[in-house]
């Protein structure tokens, strides 16, 4: 009897293993991934599990983020279960001399991920990473050194290396990757509602605007390269969305001293109307440092300020036809750091924001800067930053109210979410 025994649970356990990989829906998650993993010591459910890790590499820090998705169905968006969000500063840009610490900075977040993904499910999990305006504004050479790097580091590690794992990705791809992650997360993508919000991205080297035009003039009065077109599962949307690399809060600050790409770096002090009168420091972005000051015997203030933003944004910007006040739009990144740092919102909460209010607070800082000078001496010349784009640059009245957020239902406004979808959902932009 006992060989009979034997054979019989050998059979009810090849029978267990045919029938457990495939999920309610139909679909067998592994083998769209590309492999097949044993299932008997995972949950009933888990052939509909699967998870992805996208890097932000931005100009400031690089960032982890690793999702969990459970799949739907086949004609619809994957559910997003939970997102573990890591990060680490500067970003790789700050490496451009030494590209052999970036791989470091990558390895040690691919640890943070080795962490967070069961075992059983790193050969079938993607790491992808996509770069944004701190390795566009660097010279091609450098940056593709930083890359390299960054690609051996994903070689060694055991997770799923897809092709083109390892790019920088363009602004337009940028603002549209966010507006598909703050829509997939308020709803608006699974519901195929008319009504979406609008995304308003400010990173340290570029800033970014898309949103769903209502009126065709706004389309027709648009340069061509602030209209994308995108598909995504059966519908195709029509965006009005542009980068504006070199308008980042950080790159906007060497705009407005007119250090962005001088030389003599080593002997030259730039100053600003915007900087407390004593400052004075040496202050690194991108992997240069700059002597910065005040102007100790000058004038100060907002409406100083004010005027050498204009010139950073004026005849740069466009200002699209249709902004009404029914939109909704969504402003993180920056945004909501220096809101958060000039008292206008909650750092923990975010919330609701007028146009006004950055504009009013601006004032009182930079009308008393000296209150101001040792824990936060770029926040008059920030927030009249933020001020003046928004008004002078996309055209917002002062009565706009922006939602300022970090995370919706707890995950980080960011494209990296879209960009994890566009991963396995094929998003076409053309």
């Amino acid at each position: 009897m006992a060989p009979c025994l034997v054979l019989l649970s050998l059979w009810l356990l090849v029978g267990c293993c045919l029938t457990q990989g495939t999920g309610a829906s139909g679909i067998d998650i592994a083998a769209n991934l590309g492999s097949v993993l044993p299932t008997l010591s995972r949950p009933a459910n888990a052939s509909r599990i699967f998870y992805g890790v996208m890097f932000d590499a931005g100009s400031t820090g690089t960032r982890i983020h690793i999702y969990t998705f459970i799949l739907s169905a086949p004609d619809e968006l994957p559910v997003l279960d939970n997102e573990m969000f890591h990060n680490v500063k500067p970003g790789l840009s700050a490496f451009a001399d030494t590209p052999e610490i970036a791989g470091e900075t990558v390895r040690q977040l691919l640890r943070v991920a080795k962490k967070t993904v069961p075992r059983l499910e790193w050969k079938r999990t993607p790491v992808v990473l996509r770069a944004t305006a701190g390795l566009r504004l660097l010279p091609p050479k450098k940056a593709q050194a930083l890359l390299d790097q960054v690609q051996d580091a994903f070689d060694e590690s055991p997770f799923l290396v897809p092709e083109d794992s390892v790019t920088i990705m363009n602004g337009t791809s940028e603002g549209i990757l966010a507006w598909v992650t703050v829509n997939y997360l308020t709803g608006h993508l699974q519901a195929k509602s008319k009504t979406t919000a609008g995304i308003l991205d400010l990173g340290g080297g570029s800033t970014q605007i898309t949103f769903l035009p209502k009126l065709k003039k706004t389309t027709e009065s648009a340069p061509a390269d602030h209209i994308a077109k995108f598909d995504l599962l059966t519908t195709t949307y029509k965006l009005y969305s542009h980068s504006y690399l070199g308008n980042g809060i950080k790159a906007a600050r060497l705009a407005a001293l007119g250090a962005l790409g001088a030389e003599g770096l080593e002997w030259k002090v730039f100053k600003s109307s915007c900087l407390p009168k004593k400052f004075q420091e040496d202050w690194g972005f991108g992997g240069l440092v700059y002597k910065i000051s005040g102007i100790h015997d000058g004038y100060a203030g907002y409406r100083l300020c004010y005027l050498e933003m204009e010139r950073v944004v004026k005849g740069i910007v466009h200002q699209p036809y249709e902004l009404k006040d029914s939109s909704v739009f969504y402003a993180f990144s920056y945004y909501f750091d220096i809101a958060a740092a000039a008292g206008l919102i909650d750092e923990s909460q975010g919330g609701m924001v007028k146009v006004s209010d950055f504009k009013r607070r601006a004032k009182e800082v930079c009308n008393k800067m000296a209150k101001h000078r040792v824990e936060s001496p770029f926040l008059c010349m920030d927030i009249t930053y933020i001020t003046c784009l928004l008004k002078d640059g996309f055209g917002f009245k002062d009565h706009t109210v922006l939602q300022l957020t970090k995370k919706v239902k707890t995950v980080e406004t960011s494209w990296a979410l879209g960009a994890m979808l566009d991963h396995f959902q094929s998003i076409r932009i053309h």
